[in-house]
């Protein structure tokens, strides 16, 4: 396993070796101060690389040992003349220039452990050139260390709605009244819970089924409604969790002897969206950083079970509640 690192180490370093001579055969020159020609990480990083230079511009940003040029969100070249800022296709790679002496390197995590990423920066001075490589291998491990939420007032909603339930027949043809389970009303019933962003990274630190998260309380009007001990899980996409989760041990109706009710049900729901931001530790290096994003969760609130001697009308529900 040493000795295949080695060999790749050693690839990647004869290419660079070829593509710098190939685009500039003097050894003579020093644009970047030599202590950051090259670099090596095992996690995200903001840094200044100094510059010994005064009229210089990024000329590329390549991928080794490939030579690929790396292409900013408008699928062109990374390149910065004067001050400014350019940042790669997918926001992993963001190089500023705000004085003449210096730019600013700002670098996300590799999440891949198989692989890790290697870059040239090209500066270019009235025709000389001079490089930085940075290898960035992937992070041992990560966790959560913090979560913040803010509800968006304005989007919550409290709705009344048939979703999910469902019509029940429940008879009896003995001597005898017997009690039956009504949960089976709510059996399709959910808990929605969904995490959204646009982030670099933001579902790619953790392991493919997710984390639990914890999520703050639902308050209204001074009630709190809590569900699943407030824990949910952080992954891409929708979550649905069942509503009841015991339904032959929960609530009951006794039926007479020789005899036949119609059950149906509406759930009162709450709809609330808030803004995130989670912040992330590597486990190896320490260093922290943010994802932000949107979580969007309808929850039950409260349920309605409707009761009747005839059939329902599938329609409308208009019979007493229960």
């Amino acid at each position: 396993m040493k000795t295949t690192f080695f060999l790749n180490k050693l690839i990647i370093i004869m290419i660079c070796a070829f593509w710098f001579v190939s685009c500039d055969n003097s050894d003579d020159i020093k644009l970047i101060d030599p202590s950051y020609k090259t670099l090596e990480l095992s996690c995200g990083y903001d840094f200044e690389v100094p510059v010994l230079t005064d009229n210089w511009n990024i000329e590329s940003v390549r991928y080794m040992p490939s030579g690929e040029v790396i292409l900013d969100k408008n699928d062109n070249p990374l390149t910065l003349n004067g001050n400014g800022e350019i940042e790669a296709s997918n926001g992993w790679l963001i190089l500023k220039r705000e004085t003449k002496d210096k730019f600013i390197v700002n670098l996300k995590e590799n999440f891949d452990p198989l692989h890790e990423r290697v870059f040239v920066i090209c500066i270019n001075s009235n025709e000389d050139r001079d490089y930085v490589t940075i290898t960035q291998q992937a992070g041992v491990g990560y966790k959560l260390v913090k979560s913040v939420y803010d509800e968006i007032e304005e989007k919550r909603e409290i709705y009344t709605s048939k979703e999910g339930c469902s019509t029940l027949t429940l008879s009896n043809n003995t001597s005898e009244a017997v009690w039956k389970p009504t949960g089976y009303v709510f059996e399709d019933v959910v808990i929605f819970s969904s995490f959204e962003s646009n982030d670099y990274g933001a579902f790619n630190w953790m392991p493919e089924g997710g984390v639990n998260i914890g999520i703050p309380d639902l308050i209204i009007n001074n009630k709190i409604y809590s569900t699943a001990s407030n824990i949910y899980t952080y992954k891409e996409g929708s979550v649905e969790t069942p509503y009841i989760k015991d339904i032959p041990n929960g609530n009951k109706i006794l039926i007479p002897p020789y005899s036949t009710i119609y059950l149906g049900g509406e759930i009162t729901y709450c709809k609330r969206v808030c803004n995130y931001t989670l912040t992330i530790q590597n486990i190896g290096s320490g260093t922290q950083f943010e994802i932000n994003g949107t979580w969007t969760q309808i929850v039950p609130i409260s349920s309605h079970t409707i009761s009747s001697d005839k059939p329902f009308n599938l329609n409308k529900y208009d019979y007493p509640l229960y």
